[in-house]
């Protein structure tokens, strides 16, 4: 969802530089960079490390998912051709699901904000033990969609979320925007929905199954 879907990245990046300045601490590029993709957990764990213990994690999650929630309900910008990709598919009658390692009241509040949106189900923080970089929310949304993972196409965009649908087993098409993906022959690199047509969909999906053919 952030920095994929929804073009979220400099909200987390102001929201989190004023809470931590409110603490005494300068929050820098380098740090927004070691947080990127999450899990929640993992970044307010980082913070009150580097504040020293004055704030745990758990009261820095509670700061941030409040302020981020009133940031993006109803207000959340769209990645360029996100919006439109996700109605393509749905036309194309592709099921799809809305993984993200943010918690689920943000997950909620950015999916109730939207006027139209075509997930079916969608997976956040919490909703099962393990989320990004461990494959789990993956495998539980191809659960809920009724579908095997190794026939599904996931689109992400930062490390944790690349580490994760790549050890799904899935067909991964990566968007980064500040970090270098090597490809290979399950992983595709692009630099935006923008670039995505419908026959770059039928490319990846038979060479996805051909994938597969070569490794039964």
């Amino acid at each position: 969802m952030d920095g994929l879907f929804i073009d979220s990245e400099p909200d987390w990046h102001e929201a989190e530089t004023e809470m931590m300045k409110s603490f005494g601490y300068d929050w820098s590029n380098q740090d927004q960079l070691a947080c990127l993709g999450g899990p929640l957990s993992r970044v307010t764990q980082y913070m009150s490390s580097l504040l020293e213990g004055k704030k745990s994690a758990e009261e820095l999650g509670v700061i941030i998912i409040d302020e981020m929630v009133r940031r993006l309900s109803g207000k959340a910008t769209f990645m360029p051709g996100a919006l439109e990709f996700s109605r393509t598919l749905n036309q194309l009658g592709y099921k799809q699901a809305l993984v993200s390692a943010s918690p689920r009241a943000l997950v909620n509040g950015v999916l109730d904000g939207m006027k139209e949106h075509f997930f079916s189900f969608s997976v956040a923080s919490g909703d099962i033990e393990r989320t990004k970089p461990f494959p789990d929310p993956y495998l539980h949304a191809a659960k809920l969609l009724d579908v095997d993972i190794k026939e599904c196409l996931i689109f992400e965009d930062s490390p944790t979320g690349i580490t994760a649908a790549t050890a799904s087993e899935a067909f991964v098409v990566a968007i980064p925007h500040y970090i270098a993906v090597q490809e290979s022959s399950r992983l595709k690199v692009i630099s935006s929905f923008l670039e995505v047509e419908n026959d770059q969909l039928d490319k990846w999906s038979q060479a996805n199954r051909y994938e597969l053919g070569r490794s039964l």
